[in-house]
């Protein structure tokens, strides 16, 4: 291996590290579908998981405290944020969404697990803990 090829594996491991380090430590709400697409292109790396909700459904309301605990638990791992159906519904329609509560995880642009309906805290840990165990 020349010191060129180990150069560009340490710039690789530098900038992978520095992403790592600047993964949102609190749940990011999602305005507009750009915001939306910049967030899924700015941690290609990272699990994202978004909550679909509206302030009107009462599932919704019940699973925002479930969803705020395993964000303070797991915001070294996983990215969270909140997306509003009221004020975002062409990011709801591009994933079929027509219940809610709804959770997508997306990583690299891709849904990799969609959850219908309001989970309890022990049930969405157990998803969480298997995203985490395995490598995607």
């Amino acid at each position: 291996m020349s010191d060129d090829d180990l150069d560009r594996i340490r710039m690789k491991k530098a900038e992978m590290m520095m992403k790592l380090q600047k993964i949102p430590k609190a749940i990011i709400k999602v305005h507009s579908y750009e915001e939306f697409e910049k967030l899924v292109a700015d941690y290609p790396e990272n699990v994202l998981i978004f909550d679909f909700w509206a302030i009107w459904c009462s599932p919704c309301m019940a699973f925002a405290p479930v969803f705020e605990k395993l964000q303070q638990e797991y915001s070294d791992n996983f990215i969270f944020a909140k997306v509003n159906v009221d004020e975002n519904g062409s990011i709801a329609q591009r994933f079929g969404i027509t219940g809610i509560p709804t959770t997508l995880f997306i990583k690299g642009g891709k849904l990799i697990q969609k959850i219908v309906g309001a989970m309890n805290y022990d049930s969405m840990k157990q998803i969480l803990e298997k995203l985490n165990s395995t490598k995607i």
